[in-house]
């Protein structure tokens, strides 16, 4: 089933309490997830994963200026300024394209693991990390020679990855297997693991305070982890359906954003506190952060959305997500076209039964 004749978007926005302001919303191209900055040109890099390109955004302007075309599906992407190269992990191409950020022409194509989907660098070590969800492993890459280091067994569904320089652990998140990989950065073996939500797909590190936090978007929660006892701590909830996460430049709080809620969640790191929501575009994931300054790729609408997060600390409580406004109200009719027969199928045909509609990555 492929038409949908029931209009969706602004009827089903949330009106959540904002602690921030939109400065902007710039058309970017087809399902954008991840993004990435750079700070020198003020420029913000967004792979559009299903335009099989990366849109480049002047941030002086907030318009999109340029495409740079890249594997197939790329669906995470980072920016090296010490090599001025953009990387994109082409989840199709089973790739990871590395860019010219000056030229804007692909220099390099690595091969990695099956349907790569998360990619992270540490620009310190000068390494790459790339999570296979298919090939269920992690490609560890050299940023500056462009060379495979090591290749790490994961488990099913390895994507979103973190880093730990000061315990030496790179954390591999587990999307099918509802679980995180401990790894050891001196030997590159697996040294721990734990279970975690269902459809881990995100994570980030705060060193200083042990934890790392890692999105669980089927279950619709985060999870604190410990880093040393191996071991959740704690579920903190958030908007629907999360997606995206990464940890603010101060290490004070986490950004999440909430796909199903077309919002963005800030939460304490010391406590896992909500302090607040700020809406979005449609559909969001990924995320960059420049001080205040927060860039969400909405793969619903198309868009990047530039917020400043107003946020000086912690709000005297805690923030809650209010009710969608079609809770209570019965569901309007609408008909879908069955992909298998060309026929129109009406809502009421299943009138006054119980039924699941799933529209999750329907592409």
């Amino acid at each position: 089933m492929t038409e949908l004749d029931i209009p969706i978007g602004a009827a089903c926005r949330i009106d959540a309490v904002a602690p921030g302001m939109t400065i902007a919303e710039v058309p970017v191209g087809l399902d954008p997830e991840g993004v990435a900055v750079d700070l020198g040109r003020r420029r913000a890099y967004v792979a559009c994963s299903r335009a099989d390109n990366v849109a480049l955004v002047d941030l002086g302007t907030n318009e999109t200026v340029a495409r740079i075309p890249v594997g197939a599906e790329p669906i995470d992407l980072v920016y090296d300024p010490a090599t001025d190269r953009i990387f994109t992990a082409n989840a199709h191409s089973d790739s990871v394209s590395a860019v010219s950020a000056e030229t804007l022409e692909v220099v390099a194509t690595l091969d990695v693991g099956l349907y790569p989907s998360g990619l992270t660098a540490d620009h310190d070590a000068r390494r790459i990390y790339s999570g296979n969800s298919l090939g269920s492993s992690m490609s560890v890459i050299d940023l500056d020679t462009l060379e495979t280091i090591a290749t790490v067994e994961a488990e099913v569904g390895a994507g979103a990855i973190a880093f730990d320089r000061t315990r030496e652990l790179v954390i591999c998140v587990n999307f099918i297997a509802a679980s995180a990989t401990f790894i050891d950065t001196k030997t590159w073996t697996p040294v721990g693991r734990v279970e975690v939500g269902v459809g881990a797909c995100a994570v980030g590190i705060v060193p200083e305070l042990g934890h790392a936090f890692i999105v669980n978007s089927l279950a619709g929660t985060v999870s604190r982890v410990s880093l040393d006892d191996v071991a959740v701590l704690e579920e903190l909830t958030v908007g629907r359906a999360p997606v995206g996460l990464t940890v603010g430049p101060r290490h004070d709080r986490v950004y999440v954003s909430n796909r199903g809620s077309g919002t963005l969640s800030i939460l304490g790191a010391a406590d896992g506190m909500h302090w607040g929501m700020i809406p979005v575009g449609g559909g969001p994931g990924g995320i960059a952060v420049d001080g205040n300054r927060v860039y969400v790729a909405n793969a619903g609408s198309g868009t990047l959305s530039i917020v400043d997060d107003l946020l000086a600390g912690a709000p005297p409580r805690p923030a809650t997500e209010p009710p969608h406004p079609l809770i209570g109200h019965r569901l309007p009719e609408f008909s879908l076209v069955d992909f298998r027969t060309g026929e129109r199928r009406s809502s009421r045909e299943w009138a006054e039964r119980r039924y699941i509609i799933n529209f999750f990555a329907s592409w």
